[in-house]
């Protein structure tokens, strides 16, 4: 304000002001004075020094702003110490990672097994040789599954082989006892109970066992394997190497479907095929999809090769566990015959069928439910309810989702006609067959 003879009455008018007259006119008199003093010129050092400070009082600023979020975070993700771990009920929608809640679901019903198996050693003299694997609850009544390999018995030698191509490191079945001679159950808690065989099959690679216990047992849910997507989420929970690894979780995809792998003893297996890790332990383990459900046992790893691990689908099995469940034993139905592929066939007897693939009747047992259907000697099957098969092998892994009392269908070619039979699946005495 350069003309400052403004009268007290104009300035009160115009500026509203709370100060006096007195007080503004001295203030103005000691900022003009203030203006005419010349201004030292900051070095750089002070700029310096502002500059620090500011930069500084940012830093500090962001990073506490930073800090607090992560803190934020973590009190949030953590219960409080004096909380129960939390339980999750899995849903796809749910915002938690899905392989921990997977995990937190169905770890208590994961368990290990382990075997002992009494051998001779050079001496003559009796010793132990032990084994491992995993296995799973399928109903609170005690019933387990695992893998056949898991509980077989053990002989001296060949440490490779079947157990070595398998997801544990043993020695092959022995030929004089098919199953170990100690078989245990290690559960969650850290509880070892014994247990029995129920049911096994070489050929399925499975085996049901029955523990008795007094703890509460928690059984998995099974899924539906035959609905997987190539590339969805799959989840193993086993007892890698020891069971000092008991509850191991491990995480991956859904690689392929229907991998045909087949054995030394020259068997098939149709397999889901997985990246999450299957190390020697793992077998008998089971195969979790997203929902928590098990879709497969695994069985099987490649070892020439990472990221190659194999699993039974569920859905070969699950016939079998939910007779056990509902009877408390499996009793397994057979067409009546013996017989051989159709390409074994023709080399043996240099001799062309005309047929693709199949299997050649060699022999149809009297009073079998496969004569009583019409089929004779020579017959070709080629296909048993829709669907088609290459081997004896293929036929018997249909068969066991059927029960005394089903009907099946046949088709077959008989002097190069295609024939359809309804086959009634009953008993027959199958030694009485064979005479």
């Amino acid at each position: 304000m350069d003309n400052f003879d403004e009268n007290q009455e104009i300035y009160e008018e115009k500026n509203r002001d709370t100060r006096t007259w007195e007080e503004y006119k001295a203030y103005e008199d000691l900022k003009r004075e203030q203006n005419k003093k010349p201004k030292k010129k900051k070095s750089g050092a002070f700029k310096f020094v502002i500059l620090a400070l500011v930069f500084s009082l940012l830093g500090s600023l962001v990073g506490a702003n930073i800090g607090f979020n992560k803190a934020y975070e973590k009190f949030e993700s953590m219960p409080a110490p004096s909380q129960a771990q939390p339980s999750y009920t899995l849903n796809p929608t749910d915002n938690i990672n899905t392989v921990a809640a997977v995990a937190q679901t169905n770890l208590e019903s994961v368990v290990g097994i382990t075997t002992k198996t009494i051998l001779k050693n050079i001496f003559n003299q009796d010793y132990a040789s032990e084994a491992m694997g995993s296995g799973f609850i399928v109903d609170k009544r005690g019933y387990i599954v695992t893998n056949n390999h898991v509980i077989e018995s053990l002989k001296q030698d060949n440490m490779g082989g079947f157990g070595g191509f398998f997801g544990n490191q043993m020695p092959n079945q022995s030929e004089e006892k098919a199953y170990a001679d100690e078989i245990a159950v290690l559960l969650n808690n850290g509880a070892q109970v014994p247990a029995e065989v129920v049911w096994a099959d070489k050929t399925l690679d499975l085996a049901v066992l029955k523990i008795d216990t007094d703890q509460e047992l928690k059984p998995v849910s099974l899924g539906d394997s035959d609905k997987l997507v190539i590339g969805e989420p799959a989840i193993a929970i086993g007892n890698p190497l020891s069971l000092e690894f008991h509850g191991t979780v491990t995480a991956g995809y859904i690689s392929g479907k229907d991998r045909i792998i087949t054995e030394a003893d020259g068997s098939s297996m149709n397999l889901i095929q997985t990246d999450a890790s299957i190390n020697p332990g793992n077998s008998g383990g089971p195969l979790f999809n997203q929902n928590g459900e098990v879709i497969g046992v695994n069985t099987m790893k490649i070892s020439s090769a990472e990221g190659l691990g194999f699993s039974i689908p569920i859905n070969v099995a699950k016939p079998i566990i939910n007779q056990i469940i509902e009877t408390g034993e499996y009793h397994k139905v057979a067409l009546g015959f013996s017989g051989t592929d159709v390409r074994t066939y023709e080399n043996a007897f240099q001799i062309d069928t005309g047929v693709e693939s199949g299997v050649v009747l060699l022999k149809v047992m009297p009073g079998s439910p496969i004569e009583k259907a019409g089929l004779e000697k020579l017959d070709i099957i080629t296909k048993v309810d829709g669907q088609e098969i290459t081997n004896v092998m293929d036929i018997q892994k249909i068969l066991y989702k059927y029960k005394f009392g089903d009907t099946i269908e046949l088709e077959y070619i008989r002097n190069d006609s295609t024939n359809i039979a309804k086959v009634l699946l009953e008993k027959f005495n199958l030694k009485q067959a064979n005479k």
